[in-house]
C-alpha cells in the first residue's frame, strides 16, 4: 500500500512539474538576456511572414520578375503594417532624401528608384538604430 501511495505521489509531482514548467513562479525570466519584442517588431515579423507566404508560389526567372516579386512583398508588408497601425515615418523620408540623391548620382539611377530601394531595405528593420530614424511610425486611428 505504501508503495502504491508513493508511486501516486511521484506521478502527481511529475505531472505538476510538467504542468507548471511554463509558469514563472519566482520571477526567474526577468533575468533572461532575451528582451521582449516591441509592438513594432511583433507586427513586423508577422507582416514579413505573411509577405513570404503570399509570394511563395512565385518563382522569378527573369530580372523584371525579381523586381515584381520584391514589389509585391513590399506591398504586402506595407498593407499589413497599416492594418496594425504603422505607417511611413515622415522623419525617415526627410532622412532618406539626401541619401537617395547621393546614391542616384553614384549609381546613375533615378532618385525615385534610389528612394524605393532604401525604403524596401529600411521597412524590414523593426528596431531603432543609432543616428537613423525608424521607417515605421505608429498612428492611432483618429490620427489617420
Amino acid at each position: 500500500m505504501k508503495l502504491l501511495i508513493l508511486a501516486a505521489l511521484l506521478c502527481v509531482s511529475a505531472w505538476g512539474v510538467n504542468y507548471f514548467a511554463d509558469t514563472d513562479l519566482f520571477g526567474a525570466s526577468r533575468h533572461n538576456s532575451t528582451p521582449q519584442l516591441s509592438a513594432l517588431a511583433k507586427a513586423g515579423d508577422e507582416c514579413v511572414a505573411i509577405a513570404e507566404k503570399a509570394t511563395a508560389h512565385l518563382i522569378p526567372k527573369l530580372e523584371f520578375q525579381r523586381l515584381e516579386l520584391a514589389g509585391r512583398k513590399a506591398n504586402v508588408v506595407v498593407r499589413c503594417m497599416a492594418d496594425h497601425g504603422f505607417y511611413q515615418n515622415p522623419v525617415w523620408l526627410k532622412y532618406a532624401e539626401p541619401i537617395a540623391a547621393r546614391i542616384s548620382s553614384e549609381q546613375h539611377i533615378s532618385v525615385d528608384e534610389a528612394t524605393e530601394n532604401l525604403k524596401r531595405t529600411d521597412m524590414l528593420v523593426f528596431e531603432a538604430r543609432p543616428n537613423q530614424p525608424v521607417y515605421w511610425q505608429y498612428l492611432k486611428k483618429a490620427d489617420q
